[in-house]
């Protein structure tokens, strides 16, 4: 299920109709992700400066990154502010980034509010969602970064120490459940527990059985 931060709120879609862009935005992590479609909507508001001829509706990587150095060269000449961390997540393509960016657009072009919940990100990765789910069912390191870590933040990261730090934030983010998990249900990984003596006792075989279903 979508959170509402994953959503584009309504005035925020008739704003992106009334602009009469030639994509229309049904699916913001996909539609934003090359830049193309931003590049149309700050050429509305700023013609002279955002010349749309500069930009390329590819999904190339190479044409990925010149479009968003063009809109990160514009925004730092107009004194624009925009959450790095969504311009990064919109890029390439993590959930909720895109739709988080084009809501902090919507509000510094019209100057109109809107609820928090639009414009904020808990994080980028899946921990939060890793950790509602039982630990049977939780990913193993392997697959938190290839679900966390896209192939175009590798081949765009050149810093080596940049891209190593992000894949091991991911692992540390499992740890940590592993570590939480072991803590609240020791039963599960045979780990010796105090008995009502103080004494600490290992499970046996049989008692593990009966806690986890198997040997």
């Amino acid at each position: 299920a979508q959170t509402p931060s994953m959503i584009l709120p309504r005035e925020v879609l008739q704003w992106l109709q009334s602009l009469r862009l030639s994509i229309s935005v049904k699916t913001p992590r996909k539609d934003c992700a090359n830049g193309f479609v931003l590049a149309e909507i700050h050429h509305v508001y700023f013609p002279d400066e955002v010349e749309l001829h500069s930009f390329v509706n590819a999904t190339s990587l190479e044409r990925k990154l010149s479009n968003w150095f063009l809109l990160k060269k514009f925004w730092t000449k107009n004194s624009i502010s925009l959450p790095a961390e969504l311009i990064e997540g919109t890029m390439h393509c993590k959930a909720g980034a895109a739709e988080a960016l084009v809501c902090h657009i919507y509000t510094l072009l019209t100057q109109k509010r809107l609820p928090d919940r639009y414009l904020e990100l808990e994080r980028l990765d899946d921990v939060t969602y890793q950790a509602s789910l039982p630990p049977h069912a939780r990913a193993t390191a392997a697959y938190a970064i290839k679900n966390n870590v896209r192939p175009s933040e590798l081949k765009a990261t050149v810093d080596i120490e940049q891209s190593n730090t992000k894949v091991q934030s991911i692992i540390d983010g499992q740890q940590q459940l592993k570590r939480l998990d072991r803590a609240a249900n020791p039963d599960r990984y045979g780990i010796s527990v105090p008995n009502a003596t103080g004494h600490r006792r290992r499970l046996n075989q049989s008692t593990k059985l009966s806690t986890t279903g198997k040997l």
